[in-house]
């Protein structure tokens, strides 16, 4: 095997278990059959498979994310060099000893986790099924607050989608196929919102939900939820041109290239908006897209940090509190 097969094959290694084996422990509770979480003392990092290779994010690192080399050098070994990876990584590539290694941590790690592209075509296939929002929605409207003039505007037009049978809305998310090329737009996923239902599609990957773009926008939000962010366009977003976007739920590993590239994208001049529920993960991912602004290299951006005032409180909620008056309006 050359060098560089080499570093090829340690991506493909199961990074679950290499993390196990650094003091890694995995949060079942926390995991799907996509992603792992994972912690060590106060340390804690997500890790999914993309295509042949496994990739980890750090939860509130986001400077911290990649392959497994990556992991090595800055996570296990800060700043070590690639002869050191090889030193500490060489070891799983031997089948025995990978056995051993395995049965040792077996509690720790997670022995399968599905590829998130795996099922892109499917993600299509079931969101083609859905119908565009067109008229007044019973849980949109009048269970969560958002004005149907909103939903019908430009802001939103072909962001949203609906099924009749079961009452639920849909929020497509839009990505990249790949994670090195997170300028090329596919559909991974949509975020499933309804009486009694919050979930993501199966088979799909989060990356962005995000409201029409206009050449004129001068601010991007970003929330945990899709309704998150309609509600703060609802409440702050019509004297300024913004767009909003969700993440659903935390960053994963795919996410911040897309974030930066959608700050990148925006007008000089340009604010970018944290409207994170107001609480202890919402103060992580605060903290860590303000660090995604610096890493933009943009000295013309400026970072805001704009959550409710209430701890606990989401923007949905401050929108159902709200005291009843005049519908949104487009002028």
């Amino acid at each position: 095997m050359n060098r560089f097969d080499e570093l090829d094959a340690f991506k493909k290694i199961n990074l679950s278990l290499i993390a196990s084996a650094f003091g890694f422990v995995i949060d079942r509770r926390k995991s799907t059959k996509h992603s792992v979480l994972m912690q060590s003392g106060a340390e804690k990092i997500i890790i999914a498979q993309n295509g042949a290779h496994y990739v980890y994010c750090s939860v509130h690192d986001s400077k911290s994310n990649g392959t497994a080399i990556d992991f090595i050098q800055r996570v296990v070994e800060p700043g070590c060099s690639l002869g050191r990876v090889r030193q500490l990584l060489r070891p799983y590539l031997n089948g025995a000893n990978l056995g051993i290694i395995a049965e040792k941590y077996r509690d720790c790690f997670a022995t399968t986790i599905r590829s998130s592209e795996s099922d892109l075509l499917g993600v299509a296939s079931r969101y083609s099924q859905f119908e565009p929002l067109e008229s007044h929605h019973r849980f949109l409207c009048d269970t969560r607050g958002i004005p149907l003039p909103l939903l019908l505007s430009d802001h939103l037009r072909g962001c949203i989608r609906h099924s009749p049978r079961h009452g639920s809305v849909i929020f497509p998310h839009w990505g990249a196929p790949h994670v090195s090329t997170p300028d090329d737009r596919c559909l991974t996923g949509f975020e499933i919102k309804g009486p009694g239902v919050n979930m993501f599609s199966k088979g799909g990957r989060k990356s962005l939900w995000m409201s029409t773009g206009k050449p004129t926008d001068n601010v991007l939000t970003f929330a945990e939820s899709a309704i998150d962010a309609v509600s703060y366009l609802v409440l702050h977003g019509q004297q300024d041109q913004t767009r909003v976007a969700s993440i659903s739920g935390q960053f994963n590993p795919d996410q911040p290239a897309l974030i930066r590239s959608a700050m990148n994208r925006m007008e000089e001049g340009s604010r970018v908006v944290a409207a994170f529920d107001n609480d202890e993960a919402g103060d992580r991912m605060t903290q860590t897209l303000s660090e995604m602004v610096i890493q933009t290299e943009r000295t013309d951006l400026q970072f805001v940090d704009h959550r409710p005032v209430q701890r606990g409180e989401d923007w949905n909620e401050v929108l159902k509190q709200r005291e009843p008056g005049p519908q949104y309006s487009l002028a």
